[in-house]
């Protein structure tokens, strides 16, 4: 009698760890939840459009800084455009997403043509853009 209940002993112990184990493998297992697709898209395309105003922006702010150190204050205008292209070499990483200048202008009010072709050599160095996609022009 006594072996019987030795094995019944160690029988309900493993029983009891499998039970055990199911149910922290339900409790852990993740729920997908129902999400209402059309708003989930408009959230994300917003923030997608948000990221590009920002990142443009920014590079936008910091060119136009920088190049103003060097030919003065008010004298440069600048636009970057940015646009997201996972197969290019040239791209700044975004978080999630990887944005690229693809082209820039910059309008400065200097008269000298060996200040612009140096501003458009520093744009490109910048950017790492070829020189057809980066304009230099003069204020009238």
């Amino acid at each position: 009698m006594e072996f019987n209940l030795k094995k019944n002993e160690k029988l309900s112990k493993i029983i009891t760890i499998i039970l055990a184990g199911v149910l922290i493998l339900i409790i852990i297992m993740p729920v997908k939840e129902e999400v209402d697709k059309s708003s989930a898209i408009d959230d994300s395309e917003t923030s997608y459009e948000e990221d590009y105003k920002y990142y443009e922006e920014y590079y936008e702010n910091k060119l136009k800084s920088i190049l103003e150190k060097s030919y003065g204050e008010g004298t440069i205008q600048v636009m970057v455009r940015v646009s997201s292209d996972e197969k290019s070499d040239y791209y700044y990483n975004g978080g999630e997403e990887q944005f690229i200048v693809e082209g820039v202008i910059v309008v400065a009010d200097v008269k000298d043509s060996q200040a612009l072709s140096d501003i458009a050599f520093a744009v490109c160095a910048l950017f790492d853009l070829p020189a057809h996609k980066v304009a230099v022009m003069t204020k009238n």
